[in-house]
């Protein structure tokens, strides 16, 4: 009896241990996956194709249409929102560089995304995106 008791207690003590990391890694599960969608320009009134693919903890960006792309450096994540940083790598000169970003989950096949220049607190950019896989 004593065993089974002591099993017990250190099922429980290892469950406290393993849950509360499991729960964060299922925190951000909502934006995995590959996002399409058509940005918006605000100051050019100019639209452009844009892809996210995020796996295995890493945030890919392409701007096809722009010819440029990089990586977003998580900086928050909870079940609804994420805010990055973006890091241009491709095309440097076609996009800007380190932008904030905002990504907010509408729903389960879309997630809402808003850009905004380094130091601004304005967005200039946004989109839908849709999830394709």
């Amino acid at each position: 009896m004593r065993r089974i008791a002591t099993i017990l207690v250190m099922i429980v003590c290892l469950a406290m241990v393993v849950c509360p990391q499991q729960q964060q890694g299922r925190r951000g599960a909502w934006l995995r996956g590959t996002w399409e969608g058509t940005g918006y320009q605000m100051d050019t009134d100019s639209t452009w194709t844009m892809r996210l693919t995020v796996r295995g903890g890493k945030y890919l960006i392409e701007y096809p249409s722009l010819k440029c792309g990089g990586r977003w450096r998580r900086l928050s994540l909870n079940s609804r929102t994420a805010t990055f940083e973006e890091r241009i790598e491709v095309g440097r000169g076609e996009c800007v560089d380190r932008g904030r970003v905002v990504v907010q989950r509408l729903n389960g096949k879309q997630i809402a995304y808003r850009f905004s220049h380094r130091g601004a607190a304005e967005v200039s950019a946004s989109a839908i995106l849709n999830r394709k896989r």
